[in-house]
This record gives C-alpha cells, sequence and structure tokens, in this order.
C-alpha cells in the first residue's frame, strides 16, 4: 500500500469513528463492574497507598486526553480503597476549574501551561517546563489554595499542524512564521480549524505573535475531533489546532509547523486538589507520583490512540494503563 492509500485509510477509520461517536458521552458505559475487587486490590497499588474509607469525585475535561486521565485516576483510587464518583468529562477549563473551586469535584489532571496563562493571567514564558510546572504550583497554592500534585513524565501542549502531502502554496508552510508571506501572497489560503477553548485563548495571540491576519471568514469553529479529519483531506481548512501528544498526528501524517517564536508554552501535567483535600490525604501524593512515573509521552500518545483510532472506550484504556504497569491485577 503507498503512501497517499495508507493516509486515506487512516483518514476513514478516523471519519467512521468520528461519525459513530458524534454523539458518544465520554462518561458512559463505566465498567467499574468489568474489574472485580481482588483485581484492583491484586497489584502494586494496593500495597503501597492506604485510603480505606476515603470517598472523591474525579472531574476531567472532555476530550480524549483528559477522560483517560481521569478514569486512571478513578480505577487507582479504587485501588488503594477508595470510593469514588465519576464526573469526567466536563466541557472546559473553565467548568472544571470551576467545579473544583466550588467543591463540586475533588480532583482532576490539568496543564501546566493552563494554570499558568488561564488561571494565573500571566502572559510571560518560562525557560523551561519543569520551571513553570513549579512556579504555577506555587503561585496557584499561595494566591488560590489549589494544590499541585506530580508532574507527570510527559507534557502537551497546544500545536497547529498541515497536512503532511498537503497540496498548492499551504503545502510549502513549514513554520508558523511563514503564515505571514503566505497570508500576503494566498490570502485564501490561510484557513484555520480550531475547537472553541483553543480560538476563544489563541487565536488572538497567535496572530499578534506571528504578525498575521486571519479573517474570521477563514476560521471554523468545530469539535476538537474534526480538526484532524478536516485538516488531513483540507477542507474547509489547511491548517488546524491539535495536541501535540495527540496520536492521530502519525496515523493521518499531519505536518506539525514548527512553533519558531516559541509561543505556545509546553504544559506537564499534574494533579489539582484543594489544599485542604491535599492535607486530609496525604498518601495522594504517592499516588500520583506512582501513576505520574509511568505516565510518560509515548505511553499517553498510545492510550489517546487507543481511543481515537481503535475505538476502545476512556475505561479500557486506563485499565490497560493500570495492568500493563502492575498497579491492578
Amino acid at each position: 500500500m503507498n503512501r497517499p492509500q495508507r493516509r486515506l485509510g487512516a483518514l476513514l477509520a478516523v471519519l467512521s469513528f468520528t461519525a459513530v461517536c458524534a454523539g458518544c458521552s465520554s462518561t458512559s458505559g463505566d465498567l467499574a463492574s468489568s474489574v472485580s475487587a481482588g483485581q484492583l486490590k491484586g497489584g502494586s497499588i494496593a500495597k503501597a497507598v492506604d485510603l480505606s474509607g476515603k470517598s472523591f469525585t474525579v472531574g476531567s475535561k472532555e476530550f480524549t486526553e483528559q477522560t483517560v486521565l481521569g478514569n486512571i485516576l478513578i480505577y487507582a483510587l479504587q485501588a488503594a480503597g477508595a470510593k469514588t464518583k465519576d464526573q469526567t468529562g466536563l466541557t472546559g477549563s473553565a467548568i472544571v476549574r470551576k467545579a473544583l473551586r466550588g467543591g463540586d469535584i475533588d480532583m482532576y489532571w490539568e496543564y501546566a501551561g493552563t494554570g499558568w496563562s488561564e488561571f494565573l493571567k500571566k502572559t510571560s514564558v518560562l525557560p523551561g517546563a519543569r520551571e513553570q510546572f513549579d512556579e504555577t504550583a506555587r503561585l496557584d497554592e499561595e494566591q488560590n489554595k489549589i494544590t499541585w500534585l506530580g508532574p507527570a513524565k510527559f507534557g502537551d501542549q497546544y500545536a497547529i499542524a498541515r497536512a503532511g502531502d498537503a497540496e498548492g502554496p499551504a503545502g510549502e508552510v513549514d513554520k508558523l512564521s511563514q503564515l505571514k508571506q503566505l497570508a500576503k501572497d494566498h490570502p485564501g489560503e490561510v484557513t484555520l480549524c480550531g475547537a472553541a477553548e483553543f480560538l476563544d485563548r489563541e487565536i488572538g495571540p497567535v496572530q499578534k505573535v506571528y504578525d498575521v491576519r486571519i479573517p474570521a471568514t477563514q476560521v471554523y469553529q468545530n469539535a476538537f475531533a474534526l480538526n484532524f479529519v478536516n485538516v488531513a483531506k483540507q477542507s474547509p481548512c489547511n491548517f488546524a489546532e491539535v495536541f501535540t501528544t495527540d496520536a492521530r498526528i502519525k496515523s493521518l501524517g499531519l505536518k506539525v509547523l514548527d512553533d519558531d517564536k516559541t509561543h505556545f508554552l509546553t504544559q506537564l501535567v499534574g494533579l489539582t486538589l484543594r489544599e485542604k483535600t491535599a492535607k486530609e490525604n496525604p498518601e495522594l501524593k504517592t499516588l500520583v507520583q506512582l501513576l505520574g512515573d509511568k505516565l510518560t509521552q509515548q505511553v499517553i500518545i498510545e492510550l489517546n490512540g487507543m481511543v481515537d483510532i481503535d475505538g476502545a472506550t476512556p475505561q479500557q484504556a486506563a485499565v490497560k494503563f493500570l495492568r500493563d504497569e502492575g498497579f491492578i491485577a
């Protein structure tokens, strides 16, 4: 099978899965009943952490990586003896953060770049991902009484991609700074797909940093999953928002544009919870360290791919991770 055929096959698979699951809920089909108490208690988490008698409500945002991470945490807490309530799949950073601060959820995984820019309202860029995480954690606890545990061994960030074999002038763009010249020479070619949160947060700053104007009529808001489909077929957009840990970048042969002015923040992920919850449950620090040490870049890409490409549920991906690492039996 040649490259165009492979890309077409991958595109058709994603199109099919997206169509079937367009109305699916990320929290539907709870698989807790399929994981026995013996399996949960049979691994290393039960030996290392005891949260017996405790109860936690776990939240997450709505996209695949978040629901996978949320379900990993739910099963890990259960393995440590805690009872859990599933509130994964909340829509958007602002909503899930509000739920945390208001006590509707007890914890969720968050990205340091989001904490830095959205919650702390910082516009500067720190020189290293770990420095950014540590400073975000310090300031968020100091100002908002929110504790960050971790980080995990992977970072995620926004990026803009095009089809790897894009036709026309767009196919000559390899870095974001080249969008300015493309907009000057071929203004109609600068078309962008993005989900609502990305467009709200980033469309203005990206245009300012790279000195490029993208007319509102050439910006298409759609569900995040459709970014990959739409940019791969170059309709309706030549460029689209992606996450750097998304398996569909490789499966669809997309080209991530070089962020040559380092606009997008590297975002290490950590567990966020209210300071009171963290102090009352010091065992959570050990639990997050165990999970985070195994959540590498390659692991999270594979787990995302299980859901977005292979059609597994976030719960199935979470159980596979925990079993593969010996956390549960």
